[in-house]
């Protein structure tokens, strides 16, 4: 290059600046190059400084950039979901109502939980471990108790049978029995113009062929009431178990779940609420009226001349449990040997007590109290509780007041977001076109 001194581009000598580098990252070393540079440093604008790219923000409007960019892979991801979700379902299908039996004992003995929790200083494993042990004790030791009772008494009334067959006085006191009450109800047959009862009866064989079926009865389903025992532990073995998990990670789940809702967190946040008002009420309502009926049925045999009237108010706590028949399973049979006794008063008066005391505090108080939070109306509890027993079974008298629970939160939510805002804007709407006129 012509008119430079003491620099060469492409050059091999000392003051050469090689072609592959831009002369700027070299110093000159003086001449019209080194004036040129030092002439461009002094007039050249400074460099905007280097902005970071904002965030990406969602624009509304603007659709974010989709995980399935084609038609085929929302396609595909739908139907293998469809599909884990259906395979899923068929694995726990059979273990639904154990679960959903360890959410009712995980929402009802969560204040225990948190309690033992605080005592053991922190160890939540220890802690769900002793609840679990304490909720098993609870449940199998007056059961266990309860069986032990009823199978003494039934063998005590067998041999009570067995030596009044052979004395004879089992078939007196009943022909007597039973000469009484055929002259009381002769009457009432003739009036009706009904057949009136043979006038011998062979008490010795009416009551031989009692005992026989009787006994043909529990041997044929012997078996089948160990099997449905041992299925009854093995199905609170595995309840206990899920609860026991449920109090270590029950609530992140719950928070994962919340987390997958499209709902908003005040609707996720009242649903949960309400659903373990629910189960909590419908289990405590339980727990309080067979206490109640059993301590009003104890009393009651107790007044009207019942003999072992605390064993039987005993029974009667867990019978009131039992769907549709509840305790009148055992104040029933009570009213029949009173009547058998010929205490005609007292047994109308058990009669009376039983069927209207009792089963008052069964129809009203119980669903007095699964109210829970919410303003339910009393009739609409009951209905869900015996829809519950009758399209469920016996676990339906916590499904149904929890599905009427459920159905109802989800009332509120759309009276809230789609009802009160289309109102609105139709108020909205009203008065504009009422200012224009």
């Amino acid at each position: 290059m012509r008119g430079m001194t003491g620099t060469r581009l492409g050059g091999t000598g000392p003051g050469a600046i090689p072609r592959d580098l831009p002369p700027a990252n070299y110093p000159a070393s003086g001449g019209a190059v080194g004036q040129q540079e030092q002439e461009s440093s002094t007039t050249a604008k400074p460099e905007a400084p280097i902005r970071p790219e904002p965030p990406c923000v969602f624009i509304p409007g603007q659709e974010p950039e989709s995980r399935f960019p084609t038609q085929f892979a929302r396609l595909f991801f739908g139907v293998i979901t469809v599909l884990v979700l259906y395979y899923s379902y068929a694995i726990i299908k059979s273990y639904l109502v154990d679960i959903f039996l360890a959410l009712v004992v995980f929402f009802t003995a969560k204040p225990l939980y948190r309690v033992l929790t605080r005592l053991l200083f922190g160890q939540r494993a220890l802690a769900s471990a002793l609840t679990c042990l304490i909720l098993a004790l609870l449940i199998i030791v007056p059961l266990v108790t309860l069986v032990g009772i009823v199978a003494k008494q039934a063998l005590e009334f067998s041999s009570l049978l067995g030596q009044g067959m052979q004395s004879g006085t089992l078939g007196q006191w009943l022909n007597a029995k039973l000469v009484l009450f055929k002259n009381y109800s002769e009457h009432y047959l003739s009036y009706l113009k009904l057949p009136l009862p043979p006038d011998q009866i062979k008490v010795e064989s009416l009551v031989q062929t009692i005992l026989t079926n009787a006994s043909k009865f529990v041997y044929s389903n012997a078996i089948a009431f160990l099997s449905g025992f041992t299925t009854f532990i093995l199905d609170l073995a595995l309840i206990l178990f899920v609860t026991f998990f449920l109090f270590l990670q029950g609530d992140d789940f719950i928070g994962e779940i919340k987390k997958l809702s499209p709902l908003s967190a005040a609707d996720n946040e009242m649903i949960v609420s309400e659903m373990e008002a629910t189960i909590k009420a419908t289990l405590w309502s339980t727990v309080v009226v067979a206490f109640i009926q059993g301590f009003l049925g104890g009393l009651a045999f107790f007044l009207f001349g019942v003999p072992q009237a605390a064993f039987w108010g005993t029974v009667m706590v867990p019978a009131s449990v039992i769907p549709v028949v509840g305790a009148s399973i055992i104040w029933v049979p009570g009213v029949i040997y009173l009547f058998l006794q010929g205490n005609w008063t007292t047994a109308i008066g058990l009669l009376l007590f039983c069927g209207i005391v009792i089963g008052m505090i069964d129809n009203l108080l119980r669903p007095m109290l699964l109210r829970g939070t919410r303003s339910t109306p009393t009739v609409l509890v009951l209905l869900a509780i015996l829809g519950g027993i009758s399209y469920f079974g016996m676990i339906g008298f916590i499904l149904g007041p929890f599905i009427l629970s459920l159905l109802l939160s989800l009332l509120s939510i759309y009276e809230k977001a789609i009802l009160a805002p289309a109102k609105a804007q139709e108020a909205s709407l009203a008065a504009t076109s009422e200012s224009e006129k």
